[in-house]
């Protein structure tokens, strides 16, 4: 598993994706105790890399998260590569119920000693 700060904004994603109703605007640099350009960056190399769609900034003609001064995860959304790749990274059974999904998610990040994205990940079961 990896824990690099791209990683654990997907890991968030993923844990939030698991609601019946995802509300991806809940996840946010403040909820994973990481700075803005540090946690835009992660959702742009996301994008680019296909894990993620609907990722929106302003000005949309940079790619330096530096100069983004406002962006939207409203419409944020895991492709199926992007939780494929999760799921192969936590060894979660696609089978797996959502909130399982999410309890195994949350003990693999656990390992390595993340736990503000562990308690994060855990807030999602409902």
């Amino acid at each position: 598993m990896t824990i690099d700060t791209k990683h654990q904004v997907l890991y968030a994603l993923y844990s939030e994706y698991q609601k019946d109703i995802p509300d991806m605007e809940s996840i946010n640099a403040a909820v994973l105790d990481m700075e803005v350009p540090v946690f835009n960056a992660a959702l742009l190399k996301l994008q680019n890399e296909g894990y993620i769609q609907g990722f929106d900034w302003r000005p949309p003609e940079t790619m330096d998260a530096r100069k983004i001064i406002s962006s939207y995860r409203k419409n944020i959304y895991l492709t199926r590569k992007g939780v494929e790749y999760v799921e192969k990274l936590a060894s979660i059974a696609e089978s797996m119920p959502a909130r399982k999904k999410i309890a195994e998610l949350a003990k693999q990040v656990g390992l390595f000693g993340m736990d503000i994205l562990k308690s994060f990940i855990l807030s999602q079961i409902t």
